[in-house]
Order: structure tokens, then sequence, then C-alpha cells
């Protein structure tokens, strides 16, 4: 039986050995899911499923590396910045992100890039993004994060995750050798500790945040902050 879903965040512990940049590891607040949130996405069609998502929109990957989905073209970008052991993540991928690409992105409106943030270098989570990224390797980073999302309770506590993401890839009928030896070189590790500084960079302090057209808001602001984008940009 699946677990429940949680709608707690993560936020970034502070480094204790590098005082210079205290700022950026301030606490982030919790994300408290208001009625907003719950009126904008109630008429827009409810919560999702834990179904392995088909996305009827143009996918691939930004120069930097990150994966995307959505027309790069797009008047509104919208880069989500997500753990995947944080469980307000999952929720947003389980319930919010089907609606937001069902009304957004495969209609043209905006393009979503996933930027990796394993907070406080938690193995598990670095592990995590990094099957994300070998799935890709394969044309099959969205379904990989959709799985790693949906199933966190099962492999979020685990000391030896390896195992377990091996058999997503199975499911999701990759070549498990390619996708194994992928893992075991660690050939996509330091995108993520590369993409864990810039999030700092870019000053997210907590997980999920979104970076809507250069303005950084919690889950709760994400409807209101792609509307009022759209707006500006005539759409």
């Amino acid at each position: 039986m699946s677990q429940p879903q949680s709608r707690r965040g993560r936020r970034v512990a502070e480094r204790k050995r590098n005082p210079l940049i205290p700022f950026y590891w301030a606490i982030g607040a919790l994300v408290v899911l208001g009625a907003a949130f719950l009126i904008t996405f109630a008429v827009r069609g409810g919560f999702g499923g834990g179904e392995v998502p088909t996305i009827n929109a143009q996918t691939g990957q930004t120069p930097e590396g990150f994966w995307f989905k959505g027309n790069p073209e797009a008047a509104v970008t919208v880069v989500e910045y997500a753990d995947y052991r944080c469980p307000a993540c999952a929720f947003f991928d389980r319930n919010m992100s089907p609606i937001i690409t069902r009304d957004y992105v495969e209609t043209g409106k905006i393009q979503m890039i996933f930027h990796e943030f394993p907070l406080n270098n938690n193995a598990q989570a670095i592990a995590a993004a990094e099957a994300a990224r070998c799935a890709g390797d394969q044309g099959q980073f969205w379904e990989m994060n959709h799985l790693l999302m949906t199933n966190q309770g099962q492999w979020a506590q685990l000391n030896n995750v390896n195992n377990v993401f091996s058999g997503y890839a199975g499911q999701l009928g990759l070549d498990r050798a390619a996708f194994d030896s992928c893992m075991s070189a660690g050939t996509h590790n330091a995108a993520i500790l590369a993409a864990v500084e810039s999030s700092v960079v870019r000053g997210v302090t907590g997980t999920p945040s979104f970076d809507v057209n250069g303005q950084l808001v919690d889950m709760n602001g994400l409807p209101g902050a792609i509307e009022a984008a759209l707006r500006t940009a005539g759409q």
C-alpha cells in the first residue's frame, strides 16, 4: 500500500564550516497549503494519480543540462527546485504537477525545468537525482523522476538505494546494465553537486521552490505567479 503523501517541505541546514555565507542557509518556511491553493486547483480538475505520466509536449535538456518539458520559446519559464526526499516535492509531483502540465505545459504556455537541489548533501537524495539523469540518458528522465517521487517512502530511509533504483529502471523497460553502470560510475554526480551550488547562489533555501520568470515562490504561490507572468506576457 502506498504511503500517504506529506505536505512537509524540506529546508537547508546551516553549514557550520562556511560562516561566510550563512544567509544562503537561512531557515526556509515550511510549505503550508492554504485556501488559495485548494480553490485554484480544485476548479482545475482535482488531484492527480500515481501513474507514470505521458507528457504531450517537447522534452529535452537545457544548455546547462537540466531536463525540461514544454516549449523552449514559451513566454513563461518555471524552474522547479526539488529534493527527491522532500515530502512536499512528492506531493507536488503527484497532485499539482499533472494539472500544471496539462493546463500550462502541454498548451505551450510555459516551459517547466527541473533543477535538482538535494539538501544538505543527503546521500539518498543525491543518488536519486543521479538515477533520474541516468534514466534520462535513455530518454526517460521524467518517467524516472515520477517513480522516484511517487515511491519516496520505499527508498528514502534505505542505506543502499541503488538496487531499488535499478528495479525502477527495469519497470520502465530501460537497459538495466547501462543504467547500473551509469550509477556505479557516478556519471552525473558532478552535475548534481554543481546543481546544489547553483541553487544556493540563486538564493533558494527550501524545497519545493519555483522560479517563475525570475520570481521565487513556494508551492502555494506558484499558480498565482504563473497567471501573473502570463498576463505580463500578454497571454
